[in-house]
This record gives structure tokens, C-alpha cells and sequence, in this order.
């Protein structure tokens, strides 16, 4: 949704928060004693969580979710790379969907670069924000 500034719905802003930053961080805390060594982590985020990609604003709860679940996948890698463990946050593209009024890549095409992005994940390319297409987004 696009909330305008003076009018800004704050519970659903926090909703968001709920869902799409703390979301990733429980299910990753609840589930990390199954990690072992060698595992990955992938974070479904958005580009327009990116601070310096920025050129619209807008989108107030969703944008700054966004940036704190980026947030959220940095502080996971420094905290599983002891481990063994890498994380990647992951833009899925502009998709097809309800939420873009079915604009963009269609689901699938958006999971495959997906699934490719987590295959080429390494400890050493560990926490960095991709995008789908192959490509480093900038924070």
C-alpha cells in the first residue's frame, strides 16, 4: 500500500514489521539448531528495502520492513558464519503478482533466479543483497 506522509496507518505499519522482519528472524532463531555446516539461509526481501536506491519513496511500512529485514540477514551472517552457515537477502524482481497489479516476471521465472542465487551461495559471498537476475543491489 502506499501510505502518504500525514496520514500514515502505523498499525499496519507494524504489522508489516511483524511479518516481513521479524518473520524471517524467528523462523531462522527457531530452526537454527538444524543448521549444520554447509547450510544456507535465504531471505526474501526487496529492492525497495535499498536505502540508496531510493528514487520514489512512498510504500512507507513496506520500504522500511524491508530495510530492517537487510538489517536483520547482515547481523545472521555475522552471527552463522562461525558456524559454517551463509545468508543471502534475496530481491525476487519485480513479479506478477496481486501486489504489482500482475506486472513482472512471472512467479516462476522469479523463483528460478532465485534457486540460482542460493546455489551460487558461499560463506564467501555470504550476506550480500542479490537480485534475482544475478546482480548485487546496493543497501
Amino acid at each position: 500500500r502506499r501510505d502518504s506522509f500525514g496520514s500514515l496507518d502505523y498499525d499496519e505499519m507494524r504489522e508489516q514489521y511483524e511479518v516481513n522482519t521479524l518473520g524471517p528472524l524467528r523462523v531462522t532463531e527457531a530452526l537454527a539448531d538444524n543448521l549444520r555446516e554447509g547450510s544456507k539461509v535465504a531471505i526474501v526481501t526487496s529492492r525497495v528495502g535499498s536505502i540508496e536506491d531510493n528514487s520514489s519513496g512512498g510504500n512507507w511500512g513496506y520500504r522500511a520492513s524491508k530495510a530492517a529485514v537487510n538489517m536483520v540477514g547482515t547481523n545472521l551472517m555475522h552471527e552463522l558464519r562461525p558456524r559454517g552457515i551463509a545468508v543471502a537477502l534475496l530481491h525476487p524482481g519485480l513479479v506478477a503478482t496481486d501486489m504489482t497489479g500482475g506486472h513482472g516476471v512471472s512467479p516462476t521465472d522469479s523463483a528460478r533466479g532465485l534457486i540460482a542465487r542460493i546455489d551460487e551461495l558461499s560463506l564467501e559471498n555470504s550476506g550480500r543483497f542479490w537480485h534475482a537476475e544475478g546482480y548485487e543491489l546496493p543497501w
